[in-house]
Order: structure tokens, then C-alpha cells, then sequence
């Protein structure tokens, strides 16, 4: 009963900042404790899809699709590098040298929505090729994670809220078709992982509501500091990883 608990809260809580902010990255990290990875990955990937595509099509027609577009090829170059090194690095290093960037990010952009001033600039020319890398790399090797790079990538842009959460969206929805047929193509979606999909899905459900109000009630100002907030706890189980 404990566990159905811990399960219940992790999916409406993940959801509702999915939800809320377009992405979210404490989702695997929370229910490795109690579940297989081998069942984890599978389920988010399918809540993954279903969530983006909810947000979707509320917000489609918000969606930056040069924006969207200019980031995806390198994402698949990430995944392709990913699998690629899935075997020889130290996954626990890179985890944890890659939590301190986020969350150094995620603190970095907090503290300019409290001192409004000159925001970081980079150029785009690396940061695209950057983020989109490091989403499919990260996301191969670890199961998630991959929204905290677009999310980057996306608030250096200076999108507005409504924009943001649904661009987010239409990337991550793009990357979660391939990851999905992927693991239908090894045999993920076992026993396991169906049940857990089937008892995911109405708290997903619960979590998107809860966070589409929370979206519509947040003014931009405000909407930066969640963006924020998500990438610094997004950033945390990776340290600990």
C-alpha cells in the first residue's frame, strides 16, 4: 500500500508540472526506488507521448516549429551517440557532472527573475547543436532527463509562456514516437509494463488537469521561476544518481 502511494503521488505530482511547465525530469529518478527501470522507461515513454500530445492540442498552434525543427536532428544524433557509449562510460559520473550543470543553470536563471538585468546570452549556433546532443544522449542513456535540455534551449530563446510549454511539447512528443518504437521493437512493453501503463494513466490524467490550471494562472514572471524551479529539481536526482 505504501508503495501504490509513493506510485499515485510521483505520477499526479510529474504530471501536474508536465502539465504546468511542457516538461519534467524527476519522473524516472522517483520510481526507480520502487519499480524496475526495464518497467520505468517504457511507461514514461508512453505518458510521455500521451501528455505531450494532451498539451498539443490545446496549444498547437503555439507551437515555434523553426525553433522545434532546428534542434530535432541533433537530438537524433545524441540518441545515435548515446547507444553508442551506452556501454563504456561511467553513467554514474556522467550523471552527476551533468545534475551540477542543470541545476547550476536552473539557479542561474531563478536569480534573474529576481534581479532583472542583462540575461545570459549565447549564440545560437552552439547552443542548438549543445542542447539538442545532450537531450538525445542523456535521454538514451538514462531513460529521461531530455526535457531539461530542451527546456535550456528554449528559455534562452526568450519563448513566452504559452509558446514554450507547447514547443517543448512537440519536441519531446518527436522524440518520445522514436524512443517508443524503439522499445516495441525489443520487447519493452512486457506484462509489467502494460499494468503499470494502465494504472499510470488516469493519475496522469489527474496530474495534466492540475497543471493545465496551474499554466493558465501563472504570468510570465512567474512561469520563468517554475521553468527554473523544475530545471534545479530536474538537476538533483542526477547528482544523486
Amino acid at each position: 500500500m505504501p508503495e501504490l502511494a509513493f506510485f499515485a503521488l510521483v505520477i499526479i505530482l510529474s504530471y501536474a508540472i508536465r502539465g504546468s511547465a511542457g516538461f519534467g525530469g524527476v519522473t524516472v529518478p522517483l520510481l526507480a526506488w520502487i519499480l524496475s527501470l526495464k518497467t520505468v522507461a517504457p511507461m514514461v515513454t508512453f505518458l510521455g507521448l500521451l501528455s505531450s500530445a494532451a498539451i498539443l492540442a490545446q496549444d498547437r498552434g503555439r507551437v515555434s516549429w523553426r525553433d522545434a525543427l532546428r534542434v530535432v536532428p541533433f537530438c537524433l544524433a545524441g540518441v545515435l551517440v548515446g547507444l553508442y557509449f551506452f556501454t563504456t562510460l561511467d553513467a554514474r559520473t556522467l550523471a552527476r557532472t551533468l545534475g551540477v550543470f542543470v541545476l547550476a543553470y536552473g539557479a542561474h536563471s531563478l536569480w534573474l527573475t529576481f534581479r532583472p538585468g542583462r540575461s545570459l546570452q549565447l549564440p545560437l549556433r552552439i547552443v542548438t547543436p549543445t542542447m539538442g546532443t545532450l537531450a538525445g544522449f542523456v535521454g538514451t542513456l538514462f531513460g529521461a532527463n531530455a526535457g531539461m535540455f530542451f527546456a535550456i534551449y528554449l528559455d534562452l530563446l526568450d519563448l513566452g509562456k504559452h509558446e514554450f510549454r507547447a514547443t517543448v511539447a512537440a519536441i519531446l512528443l518527436a522524440l518520445g514516437v522514436f524512443r517508443g518504437v524503439g522499445y516495441l521493437a525489443v520487447g519493452a512493453y512486457d506484462r509489467d509494463a502494460l499494468i503499470a501503463c494502465a494504472a499510470a494513466l488516469p493519475l496522469m490524467g489527474i496530474g495534466i488537469l492540475l497543471g493545465n490550471r496551474i499554466h493558465a494562472n501563472l504570468d510570465q514572471l512567474r512561469f520563468r521561476r517554475l521553468v527554473a524551479a523544475v530545471l534545479i529539481a530536474s538537476g538533483v536526482p542526477l547528482i544523486l544518481r
